[in-house]
């Protein structure tokens, strides 16, 4: 079992878990770290994936199928293929295959409302092209408002913190200020 990012990187080594997918093929999908809410938590992906944090459980979310059995299914519109992932029946702890829906204005609504990131779109009738992006996306124009509002608060507190880290290694160079720290010790 082999695990690649989108940009060819080898991730293998850092999803052990992802060894025991009970079905051998190429699949395409996404990781995603859940929070408390269920809802899912892109810093705590980056937290699971950059800092290599184990405890975290993420789950491999299973979009389309590219080969089985050594067949290749690239050339299948995507109805197809998503009618043998779905009989694949990959739904446990470490990977899901969500439902496809067919009103995207609905789920849209029901994304929007439930403060998710956007929804992804493929042609029914599409086939798959390595290297080609053959997918919408819709974003919800809330949630990356948030996303930016809350990202924005995030960097003034580190800048906050990277001034406090200034002033401390500034005091720590004056040498009164080390003589009153050793009489305080």
């Amino acid at each position: 079992m082999r695990v690649r990012s989108r940009r060819g990187w080898d991730m293998t080594d850092l999803l052990p878990e992802l060894g025991a997918l009970p079905v051998a093929g190429t699949f395409d999908g996404e990781l995603v770290a859940l929070g408390e809410d269920g809802a899912p938590d892109f810093p705590l992906l980056c937290e699971r994936m950059l800092i290599r944090r184990r405890g975290i459980v993420v789950t491999y979310v299973v979009f389309d199928l590219l080969r089985l059995d050594g067949r290749d299914l690239t050339g299948a519109p995507y109805f197809e293929r998503r009618a043998e992932l779905q009989a694949l029946n990959l739904n446990g702890v470490y990977w899901q295959t969500p439902e496809t829906l067919d009103d995207g204005p609905a789920l849209f609504e029901a994304v929007c409302a439930h403060g998710l990131e956007g929804v992804v779109a493929k042609r029914r009738a599409g086939r798959y092209r390595p290297g080609e992006r053959c997918w919408v996306k819709t974003k919800n124009r809330e949630y990356w408002r948030y996303d930016m509002e809350r990202e924005s608060a995030i960097n003034s507190r580190r800048q906050r913190r990277s001034s406090e880290l200034r002033r401390t290694a500034a005091t720590r160079r004056d040498p009164s200020t080390l003589e009153r720290h050793a009489l305080r010790t």
